[in-house]
């Protein structure tokens, strides 16, 4: 067999059952081998798109995406995807074809460095330059992937190793995982001399898989939660506990301030932290939970700062509430959009969030009860126009459920051809556009600091008519009362269907 064969037929093995990708140079031989395989090739019209879809699924469900490109250019367009996995720590394989090995650094067609390119947001990033190792290589690079912390992998695969026969494959063994550092008796003693603790429930334990154990801990305790902005969630039902995100451009509750003991759970600390310049005593816990909880009883100050939290982000989401209902003032806007889209939201649906000022409305007002971890945003890397991969991404994880992407008109446009994509291979969704013709977030803070939009300020487009243009359904709202029939209308026909809601500017800052 091939190397090519090997690998597809390993990939298939190990339960992997398709790629996004875009053809073109250093691809022939994997696409056929794939199909030989039963591998599912989910093509887009972008490099990046398929990077999203990799990274999205890794980070939907816990196990690496895949995606494959062309060399040089195309596989710097799918490390967009990689570098929100990289920041997400979400698991994702990229693999870019190129030209034979024989001919590297002689000026062959594309000829560049790919591994190197990679290495600074991967984890692991090879060169498969022997048939023998195709396999080998492919079991450590996802093995690495999903080795906490997980993360991005990136493969070079050369057309000449593709199409050689492997006489002898190296055997792959499995790695150690990596340990954790966890001390359950460490953070029972200190939640026991705390008054104010905090939960930060960052990307880490949902991908370790504590997300349960952790809310359990949470709720019997009565200790409050937060999940980072941009984060994935673990709050699957509202619970008396989670007290929204963390971090955002908007603000939020005054509560890192105030907590005496900040808990990292599976968080970094980065800006939406403030850094971590707290007084408070900093402690990192990722498992353990149960035993921290047997060493301990809910406290009458606990609870005093419970329910404390629970009202300042009550007054917080009110706050915010009404500035949205200020700024309509008879129109429509973003929040007409949330109190549309609330009570669709049944608890298989997958919602993704994707652009800068709904984003921001959205993080707010819509995932203030809970936040499960089947929602999905761009992730830390704050980047946007991933949304209409990472809608593919979530049809092909969940078949059945209902897929709602709300995106801004700005990111909506940044890969908007692959509606075509999406409409040929029967990937339905829901997208609904929330069009201010702007930059939303960038225009207020323009207006804000020079009292006018510099370069921020877009153009009228009538987003159902492109919708039809290419091969889906489009509508618009309208008025603010249409939103929601609309919204009904096309979850229950499971078609691509792009909803374009005209809104007034403004954000919740």
């Amino acid at each position: 067999m091939t190397a090519a064969e090997l690998f597809a037929a390993r990939l298939k093995a190990r339960g992997f059952d398709w790629i996004a990708t875009l053809c073109g140079h250093g691809l022939d031989p994997l696409y056929r081998a794939a199909r030989n395989a039963g591998i599912r090739l989910v093509d887009v019209r972008n490099e990046q798109t398929a990077g999203y879809i990799a990274e999205a699924a890794g980070r939907l469900t816990g196990r690496p995406g895949i995606a494959a490109t062309s060399s040089a250019v195309a596989q710097i367009n799918a490390l967009t995807g990689a570098m929100n996995a990289w920041f997400d720590g979400a698991p994702m394989l990229l693999i870019s074809g190129s030209a034979a090995v024989r001919t590297g650094g002689l000026g062959h067609f594309q000829d560049i460095d790919q591994v190197a390119v990679a290495a600074p947001v991967t984890k692991y990033a090879r060169q498969i330059d022997h048939p023998d190792r195709a396999v080998q290589l492919l079991d450590e690079a996802l093995d690495h992937a999903g080795d906490a912390p997980p993360g991005p992998v990136y493969l070079t695969f050369p057309m000449d190793v593709q199409t050689a026969h492997a006489a002898a494959p190296v055997q792959s063994f499995p790695r150690p995982r990596a340990a954790t550092l966890d001390d359950p008796a460490a953070l029972a003693q200190a939640l026991a001399a705390s008054e104010r603790p905090l939960i930060v429930a960052g990307s880490g334990i949902y991908y370790a898989g504590e997300g349960p154990a952790l809310l359990q801990f949470a709720e019997a305790l009565g200790l409050p939660l937060t999940v980072p902005i941009w984060d994935r969630g673990i709050v699957g039902n509202p619970s008396p506990v989670y007290r929204g995100v963390l971090g955002a451009a908007t603000g939020g509750p005054r509560l890192l301030e105030d907590a005496d003991l900040v808990i990292m759970a599976g968080a970094v600390p980065d800006y939406r932290t403030g850094y971590l310049q707290t007084s408070a005593r900093i402690v990192y816990q990722t498992r353990g939970w149960a035993d921290s909880q047997a060493m301990l009883s809910p406290s009458a100050a606990h609870a005093a700062w419970l329910e404390e939290t629970r009202t300042r982000h009550a007054r917080f989401r009110a706050s915010i509430d009404q500035r949205g209902r200020e700024q309509a003032q008879g129109r429509t806007h973003a929040i007409d959009i949330i109190d549309a889209i609330r009570p669709r939201l049944t608890p298989d649906a997958c919602l993704l969030l994707d652009g800068g000022s709904i984003g921001q409305w959205a993080h707010q007002l819509l995932a203030c009860h809970r936040y499960p971890g089947h929602w999905l945003t761009c992730g830390r890397s704050g980047v946007v126009g991933w949304g209409l991969g990472g809608a593919m991404a979530a049809r092909l994880v969940y078949p059945e459920a209902p897929v709602i992407l709300l995106s801004g008109d700005g990111a909506f446009t940044f890969t908007v051809a692959e509606i075509e994509c999406a409409v040929r291979q029967k990937l339905p969704f829901v997208a609904i556009v929330a069009d201010d013709e702007s930059w939303g977030i960038t225009r207020t803070g323009h207006e804000r600091q020079f009292g006018e939009p510099i370069s921020s300020t877009l153009g009228p487009i009538a987003f159902d008519q492109l919708a039809r243009s290419l091969g889906a359904r489009g509508v618009v709202a309208t008025a603010a009362d249409q939103i929601g029939p609309l919204l009904d209308e096309a979850l229950a026909l499971r078609e691509v269907t792009v909803i374009h809601v005209p809104i007034v500017g403004g954000n919740p800052a």
